[in-house]
């Protein structure tokens, strides 16, 4: 029995995210259970600061420096890991190791080895951070990084289930019943929250970051003909597997959007709520096209901060048969979804296992994650105890 800690970060920036995950169990037959998770809300200034620097916006940016950005991050991380501690009433000492996984989209452009640093140093808790940056390194592309992590904590040997996640980019991922592992399905269906905070940031001036529960978007009108030309994207009618590249859905993209909006006067209400029917239908489309046949009528859990816009959220559930429900009914808080695939990923790092599927990903084959920082000597001279002894028989098999 093992507990670990897994911190996130939102790709818009909106918080950092702890969890204590506790953990039974070695390399693919461990059973996960997450304790209590806890998300810290950055400063506004930080997520303003992180929407100019994707868009390039005319006005100038909050005045952060990258010394001043990795500051908030790791005092935000840092209080992240001590309220979701002391919510278990554990202290660092009993914690194995700690997993640290960056934002799928790097909206900051630093180095997230020094934020490691920092926490080791901080907390005496060896950090396995840079798990994307590994999968890169065999040719991948860093994102589903989490697939076999949501297996584990996801998965049920009775019935196959479907989890959609609602984040920076909307991803699907389908995980069979039972053990049937190699089964495991997923790709990214396109835009996701990100493009609808940018339509209200750019189209406001910069005002506004985000229309909190779809607010905006609900008093807009749909127009059909935009929607269909939408739909049509190219990217949207490419084969799975497949990740947005980061122009695909860019400022050009962006620019022409609101040049059609004024050609056909559109208020910016009705450019809302034309965009949620299209990542709502995008998603509902991949799932009928790309996956079995029987995946519309499959139990729907939903994560990410799309949970929380009843808009976009009213127009998904219409669309399965089942409804959407939370991840939190299975344990899973649907806004701490990769602070807990963190903690698994470090676990199966920690046990000698591969911790991705490189046909998601394409990598060139499977790899362990991460890398180590470790943190005092007396967590480290245990934790290194614990692999040496996990990986002993690999160890021998290379030798020899």
């Amino acid at each position: 029995m093992r507990l670990l800690v897994g911190v996130g970060f939102s790709s818009g920036l909106e918080g950092a995210d702890a969890t204590v995950v506790q953990i039974s169990g070695i390399g693919l037959y461990l059973q996960p259970r997450v304790l209590a998770a806890v998300r810290v809300a950055f400063p506004p200034t930080l997520r303003e600061w992180s929407l100019w620097w994707r868009f390039a916006a005319s006005e100038r940016p909050p005045p952060l420096t990258p010394s001043v950005v990795v500051n908030v991050l790791t005092e935000t991380a840092l209080q992240a890991i001590r309220q979701v501690t002391a919510r278990v009433q554990i202290s660092m000492r009993d914690i194995f190791a700690a997993g640290l996984l960056e934002p799928a989209y790097d909206p900051c452009g630093f180095d997230w080895t020094e934020l490691a640093a920092r926490l080791a140093e901080q907390t005496g808790c060896t950090v396995i951070h840079s798990l994307r940056q590994r999968d890169r390194a065999a040719g991948g592309c860093g994102r589903l990084i989490t697939a076999l992590a949501d297996y584990l904590l996801c998965q049920n040997n009775s019935c196959a289930r479907l989890l959609i996640h609602l984040g920076h980019f909307f991803t699907i991922l389908y995980l069979p019943a039972g053990n049937d592992i190699k089964n495991v399905f997923g790709f990214e269906v396109g835009p996701g929250n990100y493009w609808l905070d940018a339509l209200l940031y750019y189209g406001t001036r910069c005002r506004e970051s985000c229309d909190h529960g779809g607010k905006r978007a609900v008093q807009g009108r749909c127009h059909e003909d935009l929607l269909r030309r939408w739909l049509e994207h190219p990217y949207l009618m490419r084969r799975p597997p497949k990740v947005v590249a980061q122009d695909t859905f860019g400022k050009s993209f962006l620019r022409t959007v609101f040049m059609i909006a004024r050609n056909e006067g559109m208020t910016l209400a009705d450019l809302l709520c034309t965009a949620t029917h299209w990542v709502v239908q995008a998603t509902v489309r991949a799932v009928r096209q790309w996956l079995p046949t029987d995946a519309a009528s499959l139990p729907v859990y939903a994560s990410g901060g799309g949970c929380r816009n009843g808009f976009l959220w009213q127009l998904l559930s219409q669309h399965f048969e089942q409804g959407v429900h939370r991840t939190d009914e299975l344990g899973v808080p649907g806004l701490a979804r990769s602070a807990a695939a963190a903690a698994i990923l470090a676990a199966l790092t920690c046990d000698g296992v591969a911790g991705q599927f490189p046909y998601l990903t394409g990598a060139h084959g499977a790899r362990w994650l991460g890398s180590f920082c470790p943190g005092d000597p007396r967590h480290w001279s245990r934790l290194s105890a614990w692999i040496a002894d996990q990986t002993r028989d690999l160890a021998l098999l290379r030798a020899a």
